[in-house]
């Protein structure tokens, strides 16, 4: 499994030396929506320079406007960006032709979406590069369980181009082992941590346990 860091809370400039401490740990450097909506995408191609090999990705959320939208987050220096997938086929066909363009990559973020399992299918002809099981951040600290949802996932298609996100802490990861997808999407559980390179090696450990 490949782990992302999705930074929410901070600001581009707290970014830089929070990265220093655990970027051997991680592998997709996510610029959350709430970073984007409050500072903008500007900063981001400074931050591929810093980190040039971690994936930069971009939670533009995109819903209308595809090719446009993707572009700016393309243009500001993202590797990635990502489409909801209750948006329009023709929105999320048009935001693949800028990743196609550009060369760069497509997240469609299944978030709400009613039945995930029958339509990756329709977004693997699509071509979208990766999809993410989002449980909404208002549910998660609502107390809901999206594991019954990744397991029938699992068995339907696999983890290979998967990614996981919504309150992700060391005990969901556990869980996950019988359902491993491609990519751990973690967040407060690090980025709030009073410690976050101990938060880091005990996601990494158990990352590495269930994977034996």
């Amino acid at each position: 499994m490949k782990l992302q860091l999705a930074y929410d809370l901070g600001t581009y400039e707290e970014l830089y030396p929070f990265m220093e401490e655990i970027e051997e740990a991680v592998d997709i450097i996510e610029i959350g929506t709430p970073v984007i909506l409050r500072e903008g995408v500007s900063q981001i191609e400074n931050i591929k320079k810093r980190f040039p090999d971690k994936l930069i990705f971009a939670d533009l959320k995109i819903m209308d406007a595809g090719e446009l939208e993707a572009d700016i987050g393309f243009q500001a220096g993202a590797d990635m960006v990502s489409v909801l997938g209750l948006a329009s086929k023709k929105t999320i066909e048009a935001a693949k032709s800028s990743a196609i363009q550009w060369n760069r990559k497509i997240m469609i973020d299944m978030i709400n979406l009613e039945d995930p399992i029958r339509k990756w299918a329709d977004f693997m002809e699509m071509g979208m590069d990766y999809g993410c099981l989002h449980t909404a951040h208002d549910d998660v600290t609502d107390g809901e369980n999206s594991l019954e949802t990744v397991e029938k996932f699992h068995e339907a298609h696999g983890g290979q181009q998967i990614s996981v996100a919504g309150g992700i802490d060391p005990e969901k990861t556990r869980n996950l082992k019988s359902c491993q997808p491609e990519i751990l999407v973690v967040g407060g559980y690090i980025t709030t941590a009073v410690d976050p390179t101990k938060a880091v090696k005990t996601i990494r450990q158990v990352m590495d346990e269930i994977s034996v």
